[in-house]
């Protein structure tokens, strides 16, 4: 396996090899943005694309392992990656060319979106009343950032930075996580209120979003993984075929927008707790420390059974061998395309067995009694499908950096 983690702040490329012992000294040696490793029965380049590698300033880390290499170079990226903030940007052109608004579980049908003409997008702002940390707002005499008053601690479109002029009958807003239109366009009896404050699909029963106020009147902000749009499909001609159902936001893009906003709002601990028909649940501790890098990752393909395979044989047999045995050993070539992420340490605490459930519900109980934490709540699903995302990304980090006592450390795409 090949591991290679880029810090853009810090300019630094972490480089981890896990070879097998019985394939010999392996010697590492680099060029611009290729990565070669030498075995005496097979030959590794890989292309690292988008990097530009110092080999003088290679430093060797502590080994983990007897077939673990891992050195530490500068770099520079000479290919910028996608920025996180670009994820939303054809979404308002999406949703305008939208006929319905539907539910991604069901299909059924929660606004009427023909006739809006324009969504105008807001950044995820964090409401202080909406804290649920058994925090008195008595407690906080002052914000910690004076010059962003409305940005707190709870993650939705909150009351004093929202313009309820921009919701109209053809107008509606947009987060890149929410989308919240004009009560005039949603379809009676499609939702449910579960303890005044979460919005559930009538139908499924799936929590969808949750209130937003405005003013004197209530509004509701769905969440963008949690819906389908209907849309009108047409030949190359213009003319119409069909309606199709398409996913509004790819949940991969959700997680990243959500992180980005989390890290927006000067929230860098996190409780996320999961949204159910019966209340919400304490899911998921986030530690965000706002380092984008780009990672690497790929497969070493082993060598043949008949180059792995020995046998002994006489001294007749060992000439032709000598003979027959190629001047260079064979070159597996790779070339490997970044993925732009965030680092993000977790940990689950939902209840299990075992000496790290007790760790996790102490270490809860100490956050929920921190001013400086913040409690999110989403969506059963959407619970499940981010710890799905932290758990496949940190299988793709080296192994000597995945500590299961302690925060996890995985990543969220940018």
């Amino acid at each position: 396996m090949l591991f290679a983690e880029y810090v853009n702040s810090k300019e630094t490329l972490t480089v981890t090899f896990q070879i097998p012992k019985d394939y010999g000294d392996c010697v590492l040696s680099v060029k611009n943005d290729l990565t070669i490793i030498k075995c005496p029965l097979i030959t590794y380049q890989a292309e690292l694309l988008g990097l530009s590698i110092m080999s003088v300033t290679c430093s060797n880390l502590a080994p983990t392992s007897d077939d673990t290499l891992s050195c530490c170079f500068k770099a520079t990226r000479t290919k910028r990656s996608v920025d996180p903030r670009n994820l939303s940007i054809n979404m308002a052109q999406f949703l305008v060319d939208s006929d319905e608004l539907l539910c991604k579980f069901c299909q059924n049908t929660f606004a009427k979106t023909k006739e809006v003409k324009s969504f105008n997008a807001l950044s995820p702002t964090f409401s202080l009343e909406d804290n649920t940390l058994m925090v008195e707002e008595s407690h906080f005499c002052h914000p910690k950032h004076p010059d962003k008053e409305n940005q707190s601690f709870h993650v939705q479109l909150s009351k004093p930075v929202f313009n309820p002029e921009c919701v109209t009958h053809s107008s509606a807003a947009y987060t890149g996580t929410e989308v919240i239109l004009s009560p005039a366009l949603q379809e009676a009896g499609c939702f449910k209120e579960q303890a005044g404050k979460y919005i559930h699909c009538s139908r499924c029963l799936m929590a969808v979003g949750q209130k937003v106020n405005v003013g004197a009147s209530d509004q509701y902000a769905l969440w963008t993984n949690c819906l389908d749009v209907l849309t009108e499909e047409r030949d190359i001609d213009g003319d119409f075929l069909r309606f199709v159902e398409k996913p509004l936001q790819d949940e991969m893009d959700f997680y990243g927008l959500f992180i980005s906003g989390l890290i927006d709002n000067q929230c860098y601990r996190v409780i996320i707790s999961a949204i159910t028909w019966h209340g919400c649940i304490d899911f998921m501790l986030l530690w965000l420390i706002d380092q984008e890098l780009d990672l690497y990752s790929a497969s070493l393909p082993r060598l043949p059974p008949s180059h792995e395979q020995t046998h002994e044989v006489s001294g007749s047999e060992s000439s032709k061998l000598e003979k027959l045995k190629p001047a260079e050993p064979p070159t597996v070539s790779l070339k490997l395309e970044p993925t732009a992420c965030r680092r993000v340490f977790y940990r689950i605490v939902l209840p299990t067995e075992g000496n790290t459930q007790e760790q996790s519900h102490t270490l809860l109980k100490s956050w929920r009694h921190d001013f400086g934490v913040t409690l999110v709540c989403l969506p059963w699903e959407t619970c499940i499908g981010l710890a799905t995302c932290l758990q496949q990304f940190t299988s793709r980090i080296a192994p000597q950096f995945r500590v299961a006592d302690r925060h996890l450390s995985g990543f969220t795409v940018s």
